[in-house]
């Protein structure tokens, strides 16, 4: 048992707010928000906000709440402990300069949003090393990006290979006699993406 006295479970979650989605908060020390830069996210954001921590956008909302029995109060009523927000990761994004552009402007919004939500509550996330003076150090914090692996997962699961195999070649022929392109710099980025965000988990 020593062996895994400090280790780091994940508890990976389905967006759904189920009974075991409600078990493995309550268990959890810290939350990772994986987010794409789209308005969906950020009412996930939002959502997150007002079923954990009571954080209402709006008095109309809060006064609905007030009628109901909520999981925040149930919460408080019982005291457990809630997870703090660890990390914030937008893991869908692209390099095209075009689609990159868009995709800026709606990720801005989204961290604007949770940066926002930091000034109104910082108890809300997990504490820092050093003070947090504006928002371009609370994104160093808190804010990561992970390229995905859409393409690659498509084609690992189409032809059997392993995705840590799927370097080997750059060209692979689908079952329907195409062939997708996979380059080993998306790779190397998402490595490099990914031993980024690792690193921030201490």
């Amino acid at each position: 048992m020593t062996d895994y006295e400090n280790a780091k479970v994940f508890i990976d979650c389905n967006p759904s707010f189920s009974i075991y989605t409600q078990m493995a908060l309550v268990s959890a020390d810290y939350l990772i928000i994986p987010v794409m830069a789209d308005f969906s996210s950020l009412e996930g954001i939002k959502g997150i906000l007002m079923l954990l921590y009571g954080k209402y956008p709006s008095a109309a909302t809060l006064n609905y709440a007030n009628k109901v029995v909520t999981f925040n109060r149930q919460i408080n009523q019982f005291g457990l402990g809630l997870p703090k927000i660890y990390e914030v990761v937008f893991n869908n994004y692209t390099v095209n300069s075009g689609v990159a552009t868009a995709y800026d402007s709606v990720r801005q919004e989204l961290i604007k949003y949770s940066y926002d939500q930091y000034v109104a509550d910082p108890n809300v996330f997990a504490s820092c090393a050093t003070s947090v003076t504006s928002q371009s150090v609370w994104e160093g914090f808190y804010i990561s990006n992970v390229k995905d692996f859409h393409t690659s997962g498509k084609v690992s699961a189409s032809l059997g290979i392993p995705v840590h195999r799927l370097p080997e070649k750059t060209d692979y022929p689908m079952p329907n006699g195409d062939s997708v392109n996979l380059p080993k710099k998306n790779y190397e980025l998402a490595l490099s993406n990914l031993e980024d965000f690792v690193g921030k988990i201490n």
